[in-house]
Order: C-alpha cells, then structure tokens, then sequence
C-alpha cells in the first residue's frame, strides 16, 4: 500500500512539473531533452495518464483491501462506506480532467494542422493546468482519507500532529 501511495506522489510531482514545462515550452518555443513541443507534450501525456491510471487502481484496489478485511473481521461495513465516499469525491474530477488533458493533446494537433488557432489551445491548457492543480488538492485529500480509513480499520490510533 505505501509503495504505491509513494508512487502515486512522486508520479504526480513528475507529471505537474513535465505539465509545467509542457505549457511554457508551447509559448516560448524551446526543446526539452532534444524533444520539440509536440513531442515533449505526448511524453507528458502518457506519464499523465499512466499516473491517474495507477490513482485509479491503487483506489480500486484499497477498496477490495478494506472490503475483504471487513468481511474477515465482522467490522462494521461503514469502513466500507467511507471507502466508497472517498472514491466518489475523487473519481469525477479526477476523470474529467483526463478527458481535458487528451482533448488538450488533440486540440494541440488541431493547431499543428491549422484547424484551431493556437489562443484557443493556450486557453484550454490553461484551464486544464488550474483544473489538475485542484485535481491535486482533491487526490491528497483521497489518500489521507483513505489512510485514515485503514488506520481506524485495523485499531491503530493516529499521532496528533505537532
């Protein structure tokens, strides 16, 4: 579970960073690693969407994990339920903003082949960012609730933070 959740965060960091330099190296036109804009932007989307994908199941797989200790340990099933929650709070956002980001990735195509005018895609990156910035704030959220969860799960009172 902690292997995960670290990975999840350091994936995260590398993705908003390669996102960063993503959005100014559209504007300012320079490479990265040898890579022009567009390449550079499709590394970026597939680190991107590898990272939600794995966000995606580390919460699938929590959730069968306090599912099947519930069961084996006759608890209540509201640990179930506030699994449950956390998943709704997080996945929506979460989902939208991975269609944002490919419709981001595709509309930077539409501009290479001068379907859309470049504001347009500066636009909707810029929405995008803001909107996996608020993303971020949400997931971290999902994984301190869903620690909470399993601390409270298993017995194990949680430190008061100093």
């Amino acid at each position: 579970m902690w292997f995960f959740m670290i990975s999840c965060y350091v994936l995260t960091g590398f993705t908003f960073l390669a996102l960063l330099l993503t959005g100014i190296q559209g504007h300012a036109h320079f490479n990265i690693l040898n890579a022009n804009h567009a390449t550079f932007a499709l590394l970026t989307s597939i680190v991107y969407l590898f990272t939600e994908t794995l966000i995606i199941f580390y919460f699938v797989g929590i959730g069968v994990s306090i599912r099947d200790y519930v069961q084996e340990n006759k608890l209540s099933p509201d640990f179930l339920k506030s699994s449950f929650q956390v998943k709704m709070k997080l996945y929506p956002p979460l989902l939208l903003n991975m269609g944002m980001l490919m419709g981001l990735f595709i509309s930077g195509g539409a501009v290479d082949t001068g379907h859309l005018p470049g504001w347009a895609h500066g636009l909707l990156y810029c929405v995008t960012f803001a909107h996996f910035v608020y993303l971020l704030t949400i997931q971290h959220e999902a994984f301190r609730k869903s620690t909470e969860i399993v601390l409270e799960m298993s017995g194990i009172k949680r430190q008061p933070a100093i």
